[in-house]
């Protein structure tokens, strides 16, 4: 996964066996960052998490709130500045490869099996709508002029709030 930054911290992350760790990294830290046996944090790691780390997506960060995506379908929300855990919730079963993305409050999920699901930005996990593309999906969406652009294995679907193309 890709790096991000935020909140004032960088947070760093993997999901590779046999740990999945997320580290909340401060700004401007220099050297060996490597936390001591058993610690979770130190003066260069704010916090870390050694099991929720993703494996191909990238965490969203996105109005305050830390969104990580396992392989297997769990979204999991967490408190940026602290790490503490605000909820863990499987989406649904499959695969997922594609990073969310966000936009007017929403998240935007992608299973590679092509359902695209649509779920309330916020403390509280709620699933609002579920898309399917009938074909799978690997890439990552992306939003441009008030439409959501999802590769398929097949196609380029445009879904927006009057139409819907499809581009082979």
């Amino acid at each position: 996964p890709t790096p991000i930054a935020g909140e004032g911290l960088i947070f760093v992350a993997n999901g590779y066996n046999p740990i999945k760790p997320i580290y909340a990294v401060v700004p401007g830290s220099r050297g060996d960052l490597t936390l001591k046996d058993g610690a979770t944090m130190s003066d260069a790691i704010a916090w870390s998490n050694m099991r929720d780390g993703p494996y191909m997506a990238t965490p969203l960060l996105y109005r305050g709130i830390l969104y990580v995506l396992s392989t297997r379908g769990v979204l999991t929300a967490f408190e940026p500045r602290t790490g503490r855990q605000i909820y863990q919730q499987r989406i649904a079963a499959g695969g997922y490869s594609a990073s969310p993305i966000a936009a007017d409050g929403r998240i935007y999920i992608t299973s590679e099996e092509g359902d695209v699901f649509t779920i309330r930005a916020g403390r509280e996990f709620e699933i609002l709508a579920t898309s399917a593309m009938n074909e799978t999906v690997l890439a990552t969406p992306a939003m441009a002029a008030d439409a959501l652009y999802v590769r398929t294995e097949h196609a380029l679907y445009a879904l927006g709030g009057r139409a819907t193309m499809r581009a082979r």
